[in-house]
């Protein structure tokens, strides 16, 4: 028996090799395609690949930066050591995140075989070793493809430390949650997990469960000592291995924030300022508006758990669909998308939910709370690189209990299995919806409804603009970079805008202020802009010099001379466009939200041809400070 179980393991890990050598030439055709690659080779400055090479350039002639802003293990190790053994070598790079790549595939195939068996061990590691989106990623200077790698090693060693249950196993695994975390911030809420994991294991032993509880912790914060305290010293508070903590809860949770992708609104900036001041820090403010606005906070973040499973990528610093061009190999169809793994992951999850271990229970909590600290913060595409692993074991247990069905239901009741299929087709169903079609229908159907409902004053922020003013900015539109804006052509024959907006009372009320309008608009930079807006019986004339920039858009801003608020709290702006005949011109308008409080009209429209929109206006109010 033995000698048959050592035959069987002999050929998997013969079979896992094999995988691993398909993700190994994958990920190397990929980088020889993208290996002269501007992106690749010169990256552009405003990207954080072109910071990481910096900083790790300078790192490796000693020039350490006076504070860590990013999480610091790839650029002051990783891509360092590299670079000592070749500067400024793209080639290294590429070989080294390929052979990286290909580790995260062996490992997780080897943990998946671990807790569920040998087939969904292959079927993990193949569908991992053929991601489309894990082998795109590898040919450029970001962490991701790293951090999948630590995610995959945590996996394993959690299992065999749990089997071997010796002191060394459950240090070393600590200090490769320090390095996951160093690599990537939120591998620290999975280190919880971890701890209670290893604690049930010694549940009966309280004496070394406490001793392996201590040693742990101190593993796991003594590489994140030396950052902590340079940052310290830099920013005269404890901000951890990363300065960026507060920028990046901001970026995700105001109440302008989008629910995928970047944006820089007016709260962004305050609520940073304020936390750099040390007024007010940003998970303070996040609760204040969490208090104020409960479900407004829930529906946000629940928009952004459906974008953590949908199939659309959020590009930021490189795109498939842009860089990805430029290799052949990504363009095979026999190359798994993100949503085949991803709704595979939740069919695993729940035809294995019954079989249930403390060992499946970890990797139950790794793949939630990497989802769930992912949605905390905001949804780029390659944030969810890292979780790949933990999404592909489930995956290939989904696949094997698939696979196993057709031979468990020969020994079964006719109607049982015809229960049993009707549950499997639903799941299949489910599963592929959730993750193809739950947030596009949720945009169309319920977006516009839930907002009328959760905010129907729209959006209303107000915050210090500097030390002598605050300023209230009132708006109906969504998330200008993830929403539902679109441009709005303005035909020959000139177009009519009605826009309403809420004021606050405050605001309304207060004696010494100054207001101004905003447009946002689309046209070529020659375009020459010409029209009206008519405000409290006082028309201004817009032309070029309206125009400004604001968040990389540009915006017709109009100084009004007076503010005038009807009894209802509302401000009514007409606006007449007239186009040039020389470029194509457009307004912004939000597709997404329907306050009804936006009119368009034009001669070239006929009457219900515009579906409902809000036009994206905005009014600002500034108050001196007493």
């Amino acid at each position: 028996m033995n000698s048959r179980l050592t035959q069987r393991h002999r050929r998997f890990m013969q079979v896992l090799l094999l995988v691993g050598l398909v993700a190994l030439v994958l990920r190397g055709v990929v980088c020889m395609e993208l290996s002269s690659h501007p992106t690749v080779v010169h990256p552009a400055a405003v990207t954080d690949m072109a910071t990481y090479r910096a900083l790790a350039m300078d790192i490796r002639q000693g020039k350490w930066p006076d504070h860590f802003d990013y999480q610091p293990f790839y650029y002051t190790i990783f891509l360092p050591l590299l670079y000592c053994l070749s500067p400024g070598s793209t080639t290294l790079i590429l070989v080294a995140q390929t052979l990286v790549g290909t580790l995260a595939v062996l490992f997780t195939g080897w943990a998946t075989a671990l807790l569920f068996g040998r087939k969904a061990g292959l079927a993990a590691a193949l569908l991992l070793a053929l991601s489309r989106f894990h082998i795109f990623y590898t040919p450029f200077l970001l962490y991701e493809v790293l951090a999948s790698l630590w995610l995959s090693i945590m996996l394993w060693l959690s299992i065999l430390a749990w089997r071997g249950n010796r002191l060394w196993q459950w240090l070393l695994l600590a200090g490769v949650c320090a390095v996951a975390t160093l690599t990537r911030g939120n591998a620290l809420l999975l280190f919880p997990g971890v701890l209670g994991f290893m604690i049930w294991r010694n549940r009966r032993r309280p004496v070394r469960a406490t001793i392996l509880l201590l040693l742990s912790l101190c593993l796991f914060y003594l590489p994140q000592l030396p950052y902590a305290l340079r940052n310290w010293k830099y920013a005269g508070r404890w901000t951890g291995p990363s300065t960026a903590g507060d920028k990046v809860l901001a970026l995700g949770n105001t109440p302008e924030a989008p629910p995928g992708g970047l944006e820089y609104p007016l709260l962004y900036h305050a609520w940073c300022r304020q936390s750099d001041d040390g007024q007010v820090s940003v998970p303070r403010n996040m609760v204040r508006w969490f208090l104020s606005e409960p479900l407004a906070v829930l529906e946000l973040k629940a928009r952004a758990f459906l974008l953590y499973w949908d199939r659309r990528e959020i590009p930021n610093n490189v795109s498939i669909q842009r860089e990805g061009k430029a290799s052949r190999l990504l363009s095979f169809p026999l190359l798994v998308p993100y949503f085949l793994i991803a709704a595979l992951a939740l069919m695993g999850m729940a035809l294995n939910w019954r079989r249930r271990s403390p060992k499946r229970l970890l990797l139950y909590y790794m793949a939630w709370m990497f989802c769930f600290s992912t949605v905390l913060f905001y949804i780029l595409a390659r944030f969810r690189i890292a979780g790949l692993p933990l999404q592909c074991a489930f995956a290939g247990a989904g696949v094997q209990a698939l696979l196993a069905l057709p031979r468990r239901w020969r020994k079964m009741d006719a109607q049982v299995v015809r229960q049993q299929r009707l549950m499997i087709i639903l799941l299949v169903i489910g599963s592929f919806f959730f993750t193809c079609a739950a947030y596009s229908l949720y945009q169309d159907y319920g977006e516009a409804a839930a907002m009328r409902l959760l905010r129907p004053q729209g959006v209303c922020v107000t915050c210090s603009q500097d030390d002598s003013s605050t300023i209230t900015r009132s708006y109906d539109h969504g998330p200008l970079s993830f929403g539902g804006v679109s441009p709005l052509r303005i035909p020959a024959a000139g177009l009519d805008i009605t826009k309403r907006l809420c004021v606050p009372a405050d605001a309304a009320s207060a004696a010494d202020k100054t207001a101004c309008f905003r447009l946002l608009v689309f046209a070529p930079p020659n375009a020459v802009w010409k029209g009206t807006l008519e405000h409290g019986g006082v028309r201004y004339p817009i032309t070029n010099a309206n125009l400004e920039q604001d968040r990389f858009l540009n915006w017709l801003r109009v100084p009004l001379e007076t503010l005038a608020v009807q009894e209802d709290g509302m401000a009514v702006f007409r606006l007449r466009l007239q186009p040039d005949a020389k470029a194509e011109m457009a307004v912004g308008a939000d597709f997404l939200r329907d306050f009804h409080r936006t009119d368009f009209a034009s001669p070239d429209y006929p009457a219900g041809s515009i579906p409902p929109a809000e036009a994206c206006g905005e009014l600002d109010i500034i108050i001196p400070k007493e």
